[in-house]
């Protein structure tokens, strides 16, 4: 974890915010970007005592981006594996990786956390026998469907859970709360999505198809489940 938004805890006081508990206090805040007074809860200290720590709230989320990336494990990669496999369910963890830790998608770019871990991406596409190159543009291609696609699913999910309603149901109050007609939104059926995660696995196999052209290959008959 890199220790830069750091600072040196007050001489003669005991280290009540030491970085292995600062890294696991963060990982512990899921599916929200850690604010300093929740931080400051998480760890049992006030806000001031951690600001001896933190420098703010730009440091932290800078902090928390590094510790999410760093703690991210890859998928294992599995004997005749192939490379397409393997990337499609990088994409599924990361869609969830996202969802858990949106200081990932929050995190400043090019961050000492986001190149380690884009190193570790793309080292994994080199040892399928990619080109450095090569690797680089299949990680960019994956990454703007986890940040786009995946990043609206969740919100959705969110949506979903903090109404306690369906997609469908929210989707219906919208429209019913508009003041124009819409008559073609007003005409859909609860089947007209199909199913968002099935989309989303979809999108990120027909990306695989585009990167297997470019490199003149074709990809296995079958998917991963």
């Amino acid at each position: 974890m890199s220790s830069e938004p750091l600072q040196t805890a007050v001489r003669g006081r005991p280290p009540r915010v030491t970085e292995s508990r600062l890294r696991d206090a963060l990982l512990a805040i899921e599916g929200e970007v850690p604010t300093m007074a929740g931080l400051a809860k998480k760890l049992g200290v006030g806000v001031a005592t951690l600001y001896t720590h933190v420098r703010g709230q730009d440091a932290l989320r800078r902090l928390a981006g590094d510790v999410a990336f760093d703690a991210w494990e890859l998928p294992a990669v599995e004997p005749e594996m192939h490379w397409s496999h393997w990337a499609y369910a990088y994409a599924m963890e990361a869609r969830t990786m996202a969802a858990r830790y949106p200081a990932v998608s929050a995190a400043r770019a090019l961050a000492g956390g986001q190149l380690r871990y884009a190193e570790r991406v793309l080292a994994r596409f080199v040892d399928f026998g990619f080109s450095p190159d090569e690797a680089l543009a299949a990680f960019n291609a994956i990454a703007l469907i986890v940040l786009g696609v995946g990043a609206q699913l969740a919100a959705m999910r969110g949506a979903e859970l903090q109404a306690g309603r369906s997609g469908w149901d929210l989707f219906q109050q919208a429209i019913s709360e508009q003041p124009e007609r819409l008559p073609v939104l007003e005409s859909l059926s609860p089947d007209a999505l199909g199913d968002p995660d099935g989309a989303y696995g979809d999108l990120v196999w027909y990306t695989l198809c585009g990167i297997a052209r470019r490199r003149g290959e074709t990809l296995p008959a079958e998917r991963p489940l």
